[in-house]
């Protein structure tokens, strides 16, 4: 999957975890989303070199649907694969450490 691939994904999920804002063009998407974008191609690319394994639009779909339940302080899935959850955690990371401003 391209870097813009991913862009759109994360954009077409945007609405669901952070609220309706306009993502239309980059320089008006929020610092988080961008963020986010590039952990998860950092990621996608680092685990792709280490164990050859291609992450999925199922799985960072789902790790931003544990980003959503973590926002919303509600339980995480059992149910998820170990890539899943290790993207789900650099988002969530991710999130805390800009919330913080560090």
């Amino acid at each position: 999957m391209s870097d813009e691939e991913y862009k759109l994904l994360l954009d077409s999920m945007s609405d669901q975890v952070f609220g309706n804002q306009d993502t239309v063009e980059d320089e008006k998407q929020p610092e988080i989303l961008r963020k986010l974008m590039r952990e998860t191609v950092k990621f996608r690319d680092k685990l792709k070199e280490e164990t050859g394994y291609i992450i999925t639009v199922e799985d960072t779909r789902v790790a931003l649907e544990e980003l959503e339940l973590h926002l919303q302080n509600k339980k995480a899935s059992k149910n998820l694969t170990p890539e899943q959850k290790a993207l789900a955690q650099i988002l969530i990371d991710t999130v805390v450490l800009y919330n913080y401003g560090l």
